[in-house]
């Protein structure tokens, strides 16, 4: 923190709260009431009978942003996200890290949607962009939600369940979960492969699933994408959503996603040496692209393999690119001078201003399942036929994902998609299961 900043917040701790005694009851950064400091106020409120909610708002990918920006402009952010919500709710607490807690006692609507509403509009106050380093930074954060019940008055069980709830947000890519009795064992659950998930990595556990993406209209398999799967020698065979979003609230998604890059390129090369050029898609992570070492990896396991970089295919998110825009433009374009084929994945749900749509090294844009599933609806289908002729203006291969029928694959081939991927054209199989995998069907 800059010693400019430092005095600020200073100031306004003193004026808040009256007396530099009260400090310790007060985080030093952002000027908030801290840890000790919400036991005492809940201790007051559940004391006098008061019914109360507790709101814990936990910011994603937040270890990136200080890998990336460093500490200094990670804390700079702390305190805007801290001002933003100060400034909307009574009681605010800084619980650690990159971790707040908002207090809720005035329950006139004290239901599980109305709380979740509360919740989501304290996520939409803190998403910014905020001014950091010279570039607006955009605020994702997950928040869990739980309210006192008959026999149960005490803070630390409050906690651990909207942490509970948190969790299952994050894991779910919900943003806001209001805890419920199932979440425990869940919890529990989620924790254990946390901690199982790193050695898997080294001991071969995680496997490649292929899907085919097919031309529109004529059916023949224009690439595939490569979707990680766990072998769990106790669970069986895991999908990604039981894994992946707690990888990518650590580091270890840097090695995973090394791993997946590392399978999927070498099963190209496989491909490519019997004359099958089929292209691979494989998925960049937030954490991933916000690290320029992406670039040597990729180009290493190229010339490792001796396969074309354009028979790679580096898909992005949304969420992954706001967090940096300017960064990750310029590491794209790097990417894409090598050659490799950069495509925005499940377009549409997330945050992305059509004007970085143009800045944006991009050749490929895939409209997310949520439109494709509601495509025979008039609003809906007339979205996709916008975003249909803003993709052809842009010149960029349009992709829909999530197609499971031939009466809405007949729909997208006339809107104009130029490829079609889902469960209708098959679904995600081990390499060996493709069509093309063998050396009879290459030849």
């Amino acid at each position: 923190m800059t010693p400019s900043l430092l005095l600020e917040n200073c100031v306004r701790v003193v004026r808040r709260f009256g007396s530099p005694r009260t400090l310790a009851r007060t985080d030093a950064l952002t000027g908030l009431p801290n840890r000790r400091k919400l036991t005492e106020v809940a201790a007051a409120l559940l004391g006098s009978g008061r019914q109360l909610a507790l709101v814990l708002i936990d910011l994603d990918r937040f270890k990136e942003i200080n890998d990336s920006l460093g500490h200094s402009r990670g804390d700079e952010l702390l305190c805007r996200v801290a001002a933003a919500l100060a400034g909307c709710a009574r009681f605010v607490f800084r619980f650690g890290g990159d971790e707040f807690v908002v207090l809720l006692d005035d329950l006139a609507d004290g239901s599980d949607e109305a709380l979740e509403e509360t919740a989501r509009g304290l996520l939409r106050v803190i998403q910014g962009p905020f001014p950091v380093a010279g570039m607006p930074i955009t605020v994702e954060a997950s928040a869990g939600v739980a309210r006192t019940a008959a026999g149960r008055r005490q803070l630390r069980g409050l906690l651990a369940r909207a942490g509970a709830a948190m969790y299952a947000a994050k894991r779910h890519r919900t943003f806001v979960e209001s805890w419920r009795p199932e979440l425990a064992d869940g919890l529990g659950v989620d924790l254990r492969l946390q901690s199982e998930l790193r050695p898997a990595i080294d001991d071969g556990q995680l496997v490649l699933h292929y899907q085919p993406m097919v031309e529109a209209g004529t059916g023949r398999i224009a690439s595939v994408e490569a979707l990680v799967r766990w072998q769990h020698p106790r669970h069986g065979l895991l999908t990604p959503a039981a894994f992946l979003p707690a990888a990518e609230r650590s580091d270890v998604i840097i090695g995973l996603t090394d791993r997946v890059l590392a399978d999927a390129i070498a099963q190209a090369a496989r491909w490519h040496r019997r004359g099958r050029r089929m292209p691979v898609a494989v998925n960049l992570p937030a954490p991933v692209l916000a690290r320029d070492r992406i670039i040597g990896v990729i180009a290493g396991l190229l010339a490792r393999h001796d396969l074309p970089a354009a028979s790679l295919i580096v898909e992005i998110t949304e969420s992954a690119v706001m967090t940096r825009p300017e960064h990750s433009a310029e590491l794209l374009q790097r990417l894409r001078a090598m050659g490799v084929r950069v495509a925005m994945d499940d377009f549409g749900v997330g945050n992305t201003s059509l004007a970085l749509l143009t800045r944006l090294p991009l050749d490929e844009l895939k409209l997310d399942r949520v439109f494709v599933h509601r495509i025979h609806r008039a609003p809906d289908r007339a979205i996709v036929e916008a975003v249909a002729r803003m993709a052809k203006g842009l010149r960029l291969t349009l992709v829909a994902e999530g197609v499971e029928d031939e009466p809405t694959a007949a729909i997208l081939t006339e809107t104009g998609f130029d490829v079609l991927q889902g469960y209708h054209f098959g679904r995600p199989v081990p390499p060996d299961a493709l069509p093309f995998s063998h050396p009879a069907a290459a030849a």
